[in-house]
């Protein structure tokens, strides 16, 4: 059996073998676990993993590189708890512009890398990479720990960096910056999926700025060969909207957050796609192409909410009761959305991947509003650029929550960064929307999204 990946030579579970034992090595992007099942060193509180814990695992015997030689098998020691490493640097490009380095990666990070990049695979090139993801066999050692402050993150400095630790590792968090290179150092066996969304995706979209490029918080589609981006505040309605023009002919680009180039065209952000249950109501294409995992989880979450109701209805004067519900209430919201990649949702409306270099055509912003209409008009395009740059800017507070953890420990580091990257944004998005049409789109959220992707062509027309 085969697990197809994009970009990726699938992972074979029936794999060459060596005289030991081991499956030769294959790239793969299958979800995966990320920390190291064997650790018998797990601290009981934050400390620990300043202390013991690291320096346990730094003076295990088994820690260590074994050579590998392409095209051969990989011989295992007699014992070997832990991955070994190769050599090879992975490369990826996004969006035609930023280059992602991974460097002496285990297989485990190499699949979680490729996964959660996809659409964009590894590629062959050369070049200075814009962002460095490092394996290290040891990071600088730290003299000042930042215990959670109500953030459950555990910091830590060596007088230059800030150190992320998680999971009884660490990594560098790369330093905010208006320009690049960046790069983030993490021990072997660091969890990388664990921060992807806190700080490598707004750091490759910090990268993009060298390149001219900016993130639009936003989904994209192509509709009659021309981009459409739909931007918005968090739980509007942007992927429901993109979703429900794709039912109309439209073609996909990316969900979340969307790449507009130097050029003025736009390409997909790697990110998954968040398909909610109840939106599958409205969008018959993808209610019958949903991939079958998606499928599963919805409709797992769909019984849990059931069997929940009852005791969700319920009020209650107990504040640890009300507590307990509400953190139910979350857990089924968040049950209720199923996490698609880029490429399984690019084929579920018959596309071979989603669309890359898509000229722009148009904006549009939403805002939520009371009431069941649904309206549709143009805007200043200066608003729009001013919407769009600070809606990115609140998306990307957990990284910007690292810096000024960082600015406590680091006195010097520069306080004025986060207004200078909005800034830069919205003279960018200016820039790119200054001859495009605006169209602000006022609806209620949740909606039936086929109204708001019917108000936005009748505008277009």
């Amino acid at each position: 059996m085969e697990v197809p990946v994009d970009g990726c030579t699938p992972l074979k579970e029936d794999a060459v073998v060596s005289s030991e034992g081991e499956k030769e090595r294959q790239h793969g992007c299958p979800d995966v676990d990320y920390l190291d099942p064997e650790c018998e060193h797990k601290p009981d509180d934050e400390a620990g993993e300043l202390h013991a814990h690291r320096d346990r695992h730094r003076q295990r015997p088994d820690a260590f590189e074994v050579p590998h030689t392409p095209g051969k098998a990989k011989i295992a020691p007699v014992r070997r708890t832990r991955p070994t490493l190769t050599s090879f640097s992975m490369r990826f490009e996004i969006a035609g512009t930023v280059r992602l380095a991974l460097m002496g990666a285990d297989e485990r990070t190499e699949r979680v890398v490729c996964r959660e990049l996809d659409p964009y695979g590894p590629i062959d090139g050369r070049g200075d990479p814009d962002l460095t993801l490092e394996a290290m066999p040891d990071l600088p050692a730290p003299i000042d720990l930042q215990n959670p402050a109500a953030d459950a993150l555990v910091t830590a400095t060596d007088g230059n960096h800030l150190q992320l630790l998680v999971g009884g590792r660490s990594c560098t968090v790369p330093r905010l910056a208006l320009q690049g290179p960046f790069q983030l150092g993490y021990e072997r066996g660091f969890p990388l999926a664990h921060i992807f969304g806190s700080v490598v995706r707004p750091t490759i979209q910090l990268a993009l700025e060298d390149h001219n490029a900016v993130a639009v918080h936003s989904a994209g589609v192509e509709y009659d060969g021309s981009g459409i981006v739909v931007g918005g505040w968090s739980e509007s309605g942007k992927t429901e909207a993109a979703l429900a023009l794709m039912e109309l002919g439209a073609r996909f680009v990316s969900d979340k957050w969307t790449v507009v180039g130097a050029d003025s065209s736009i390409s997909p952000f790697p990110i998954s796609v968040g398909v909610r249950r109840w939106a599958l109501r409205y969008l018959p294409r993808l209610r019958r192409s949903l991939p079958t995992i998606a499928r599963a989880q919805l409709a797992v979450a769909g019984l849990a909410a059931a069997v929940t109701a009852p005791a969700r209805a319920r009020q209650s004067e107990n504040r640890v009761l009300e507590v307990v519900r509400a953190a139910v209430d979350k857990g089924v919201a968040l049950a209720d959305r199923a996490s698609v990649r880029p490429s399984d949702l690019a084929r579920a409306y018959g596309q071979s991947a989603p669309a890359v270099g898509v000229r722009l055509g148009a904006v549009v912003l939403l805002t939520t509003v009371p009431g069941p209409d649904v309206s549709a008009s143009l805007t200043d395009s200066r608003w729009g650029a001013r919407r769009l740059a600070r809606s990115a800017a609140y998306e990307r507070r957990a990284f910007f929550d690292l810096h000024r953890r960082a600015r406590y420990a680091l006195p010097q580091l520069d306080d004025e960064l986060e207004g200078a990257i909005e800034r830069r944004e919205e003279q960018r998005l200016q820039v790119a929307l200054r001859s495009l049409p605006v169209i602000e789109v006022k609806a209620p959220f949740p909606a039936d999204p086929r109204r708001v992707a019917e108000a936005i062509l009748a505008r277009l027309q």
